[in-house]
């Protein structure tokens, strides 16, 4: 029930997710999948998917590490995104450990994670952070990750987005990819929590939190819509067709 992705393009990042956490028929329940954290010389985001009580120790564990500086490591000791993506993968590994009694339930509690963001006179980085505490960075030749229902939201991000790709038309695949998996999957849904980040700036000015109903996401989804049924009915006629 969760989908969340993270563009690096040249120019700078984009962050978003989804916020539903129950799809019932008659009970709709949603909770934010977003920590973000700029203070000094860093610009920090991460997004979750995967067991919900996981993912919010984990966000609990960070906000009490700062808190905390004396205990140890925590978002503003790490030099580098690197010792980040170690210190949030130890988190989410320490924090999906089970008794065996919560095995024999067959409940999953292992959450993923993507960790992006920037630290002054350091380049940008976006990774995948895997329950088992081991990660990935985002690469020129994969410049995006997707964690969740990530299937439905795929196709447009594999024919838009490259590293050259603008901040701008980074930003409306995103909400395209969203848009195109809220409306697949019910699991999925708003708010939607957004982030552009411009690279080099070290803040998180650009924030946002749409909604089915908020004015330019409803703008993108019509327009969208609009543009590939136009498309589909401009593609050329089978020759039986014309028979």
């Amino acid at each position: 029930m969760t989908y969340c992705l993270a563009i690096k393009v040249k120019e700078g990042m984009v962050f978003a997710s989804d916020s539903r956490t129950n799809a019932g028929l008659d009970d709709y329940r949603s909770h934010t999948k977003m920590f973000t954290y700029s203070v000094g010389d860093r610009c920090i985001v991460i997004l979750t998917s995967g067991n919900l009580s996981t993912s919010q120790s984990v966000f609990h564990k960070i906000e009490n590490d700062l808190k905390n500086p004396k205990d140890g490591v925590n978002l503003n000791t790490c030099t580098d995104l690197e010792e980040m993506a170690s210190y949030l993968g130890k988190l989410a590994l320490e924090n999906s450990t089970v008794s065996d009694e919560q095995i024999q339930g067959n409940v999953n509690f292992s959450s993923f994670f993507i960790l992006g963001g920037q630290i002054k006179n350091q380049e940008q980085k976006i990774f995948l952070i895997y329950p088992e505490g081991n990660y990935i960075e985002c690469s020129d030749n994969s410049p995006y990750f997707q964690i969740g229902e990530t299937k439905y939201g795929k196709p447009i991000l594999d024919r838009v987005i490259d590293t050259n790709t603008s901040l701008g038309d980074a930003a409306r695949a995103a909400i395209v990819s969203l848009d195109s998996t809220m409306r697949s999957d019910l699991t999925v849904g708003p708010p939607i929590d957004f982030v552009v980040y411009k690279k080099n700036q070290i803040n998180l000015d650009v924030k946002d939190k749409f909604k089915f109903d908020s004015p330019y996401f409803m703008n993108i989804s019509e327009i969208w819509h609009e543009k590939l049924i136009a498309s589909f009915k401009d593609l050329p006629s089978f020759e039986w067709e014309e028979n």
